[in-house]
């Protein structure tokens, strides 16, 4: 397992990395799209910062965030009072009732290749019948060998570490998205083509709304946001 950023450089990144105009708009979804007093659970939630941003805006909701990095959870507890977090293996924790919103943001390529699929039939079945599943992730070109993967993920590496050095990224954030493109080429992360996660999502939902936040020109690499039902 690779060994993830401090909690607090993880929170910096947000602000200055593209994936926070996904952030920005899977929090609007939310806001529209959950019931009234409804619940929501955050599988991979990190440090928390996305469910923290949620109990501002929507003070109804019953929160939940579960991560396997304990000091991401520690994190969370000391900072976000009022919302429940819990150590736990996502691919073998199971909650006692279906959820009405589950959502799985920026952390889905933290999984193996062989479990990704596996991993969205679980979160298809912990959700209430017709409650939103929003999963948000950061995609490459697709590819059909490895030197493609490679090539795939250097390509998407790059352009992301660019335009967060342009947002004005302190010195550990860049340092943070070098370490990210170097994960992704060595396949110590494992990030997938939207076609390919497309695959697995269609095999579970109904009802699939798909937008990209980035970049703004017409690309089939980037971060997309993926609304199921």
């Amino acid at each position: 397992m690779i060994d993830l950023p401090s909690s607090e450089i993880y929170e910096q990144e947000l602000f200055y990395m593209p994936y926070r105009k996904s952030l920005q708009k899977v929090l609007e979804i939310i806001c529209e799209q959950s019931p009234p007093d409804g619940s929501l659970l955050d599988l991979m939630c990190g440090p928390g910062y996305l469910l923290g941003e949620i109990a501002e805006k929507r003070s109804d909701l019953s929160l939940k965030g579960v991560d396997f990095d304990e000091r991401y959870i520690n994190h969370a507890r000391e900072k976000y009072s009022g919302i429940e977090f819990e150590v736990g293996d996502v691919l073998s924790w199971n909650p006692k009732d279906p959820y009405d919103v589950v959502i799985c943001t920026g952390a889905l390529h933290h999984i193996q290749y062989e479990n990704q699929a596996m991993m969205i039939k679980r979160i298809a079945s912990i959700v209430k019948p017709k409650g939103p599943v929003i999963i948000s992730d950061c995609y490459i070109d697709d590819f059909s060998n490895e030197a493609e993967r490679q090539l795939a993920a250097a390509k998407l590496g790059y352009e992301y570490m660019k335009e967060t050095i342009m947002n004005g990224a302190p010195r550990e954030v860049v340092k943070a998205t070098a370490d990210i493109l170097h994960n992704d080429v060595m396949m110590d992360e494992f990030k997938t083509s939207l076609s390919k996660r497309l695959r697995s999502i269609k095999d579970n939902f109904g009802e699939i709304e798909i937008t990209q936040t980035w970049p703004e020109t017409d690309s089939e690499y980037g971060d997309y946001i993926i609304v199921c039902r």
